[in-house]
């Protein structure tokens, strides 16, 4: 495989990884965050005078999620995903077993027409990204970094991706809302303090100030700021959602501030609790 090609077939990937108790009763009145078409490729995530602040309440609910997700034996569900720079979209399907093993499967229509596989068998993520012309597998130790806000749902799982965003994101509750014809409670987060500092050390003192506006300057797979909707019934994530801020936009201006999609991960036709075999969890 040359190079070119090689490098083309890891990013393909790489666009695709850029992805991933009863919940407290609040009473806030539907915002129109879902309306139109339940396709991620083309719903859109809409921004409201309306934004509640209240970040306890959004750390009660994230808590309550990852308590429920420890709880279910097992989650399966129909993917629907887009990308925004390069433009891609497509379905898939992903499970997981317990808190350590998953698989996720995924069709790319875009850029170039790709498919990635990635088995995670709660010790080992193996990944297979396949193009018309080219084939890529991979192995590696199932180890993710400590506060690494890159959020790979294969990798982390929905319960690790729930606690990444707990630990890298201030995330405030935005109201409730409609999504494919379920309720969810919606979440939005933006990249916290301690974390931007982390990945930008010299601008500590506009970090802190609330005046930090240089976005382009963190690195590009890592996103600025998160839309999640958890379903009110189960607390499943039903969209995970990145979106990056505009350069110039300031710190202290979020969430209000405007904010722009680059990939949507929508989850579809929900089933937990389902047994699921063995063979799910492992590769070819």
């Amino acid at each position: 495989m040359s190079d070119n090609r090689r490098n083309l077939t890891l990013l393909t990937a790489g666009v695709l990884l850029a992805v991933l108790t009863a919940v407290c009763a609040f009473d806030f009145s539907s915002l129109p965050y879902f309306d139109g078409p339940s396709k991620a490729q083309a719903a859109e995530v809409a921004s409201s005078d309306e934004d509640a602040t209240n970040a306890a309440d959004a750390e009660r609910l994230l808590e309550d999620a990852r308590r429920r997700m420890l709880a279910y034996s097992s989650i399966e569900a129909r993917i629907e995903y887009a990308t925004k720079s390069p433009p891609a979209a497509g379905d898939g399907r992903y499970w997981e077993r317990g808190a350590l093993k998953r698989r996720f499967e995924l069709k790319m229509r875009g850029m170039e027409n790709a498919t990635l596989l990635q088995i995670n068998d709660g010790k080992m993520l193996w990944t297979r990204c396949t193009t018309p012309r080219d084939a890529m597998t991979a192995e590696q130790p199932n180890a993710t970094p400590p506060h690494s806000p890159q959020l790979h749902l294969a990798e982390l799982g929905l319960l690790g991706l729930l606690t990444q965003v707990q630990q890298d994101y201030d995330v405030n509750l935005a109201g409730s809302g409609q999504l494919a014809g379920e309720s969810v409670f919606v979440l939005k987060g933006v990249l916290s303090q301690e974390t931007l500092t982390r990945l930008s050390p010299k601008r500590g003192e506009e970090i802190r100030s609330g005046a930090f506006s240089a976005w382009s300057e963190l690195p590009g797979d890592i996103p600025a700021s998160i839309v999640l909707a958890l379903g009110s019934e189960d607390a499943v994530p039903r969209r995970i959602q990145f979106r990056a801020i505009d350069e110039g936009v300031r710190l202290a201006d979020w969430p209000q501030a405007e904010s722009q999609e680059t990939l949507t991960i929508d989850l579809r036709e929900l089933q937990i609790n389902r047994s699921i075999l063995a063979e799910v969890f492992t590769h070819p």
